[in-house]
């Protein structure tokens, strides 16, 4: 993989930890975000990442993101957009603000900072953009009205920006992980956080003439 600029959001656990850890190992240059405070500070310092603590529901937090990234990397070649959120709650308990909230951070931050970078991208001539989402987007479950339809609003503004964006050399991936785990606590079979990025890595390694704009990655037997 060739040295290159990557912001990630939602860098200080889960996936995003797992891919920052992966990419470093590649080469590249990396800046990452994400809310909690101590760990956002405890991964930064343990890998030697530049980091920032911002709350992407915000409009002031994705620019502060954004402009954070452009000042420590001199530009992105590739954004990653992982940072998310959950929220289980019965259908009628649900309140116009909890709708708000998955909204904003699971499917309008991603989308802003998707905008944000595409003049780059455009000047250069080529940029890579994932969106990670959730198997959860495509079906229904009990508690999880907010959360899921913030993640099938996301799965459909990837289609729609992958769709207009491929003929300026701007590839768009949406990848749908199934529950993932930390590997130290995880049952035999469950994913990993680890497998995530490995997938995250591999489809940024493919040749510029072709991407995968959508997949979904499962366990292969995890009962």
């Amino acid at each position: 993989m060739k040295p290159q600029r990557i912001f990630i959001t939602g860098g200080s656990s889960g996936i995003g930890k797992a891919t920052l850890e992966l990419l470093k190992q590649e080469g590249a240059q990396l800046a990452f975000c994400g809310l909690e405070e101590n760990l956002v500070k405890e991964v930064s310092q343990g890998l030697e990442i530049p980091a920032i603590c911002v709350n992407l529901s915000t409009e002031d937090g994705v620019l502060e993101a954004h402009q954070f990234a452009e000042d420590c990397l001199g530009g992105i070649d590739v954004l990653i957009n992982n940072a998310g959120g959950a929220l289980a709650k019965p259908f009628e308990a649900l309140t116009r603000a909890d709708f708000e909230y998955m909204y904003a951070l699971n499917a309008i931050a991603p989308a802003r900072l998707s905008q944000l970078v595409l003049p780059h991208f455009r000047q250069k001539g080529q940029g890579d953009i994932i969106n990670i989402g959730a198997t959860g987007a495509h079906y229904g479950f009990k508690t999880g009205t907010a959360y899921a339809s913030s993640k099938s609003a996301l799965a459909n503004i990837s289609k729609c920006m992958a769709t207009e964006l491929r003929e300026h050399n701007i590839r768009v991936m949406h990848i749908d992980p199934s529950r993932a785990f930390d590997e130290p606590t995880r049952a035999k079979g469950q994913l990993t956080y680890s497998d995530i990025a490995q997938m995250i890595v591999a489809v940024l390694k493919m040749e510029r003439n072709a991407f995968v704009p959508e997949m979904s990655v499962w366990a292969t037997n995890p009962f």
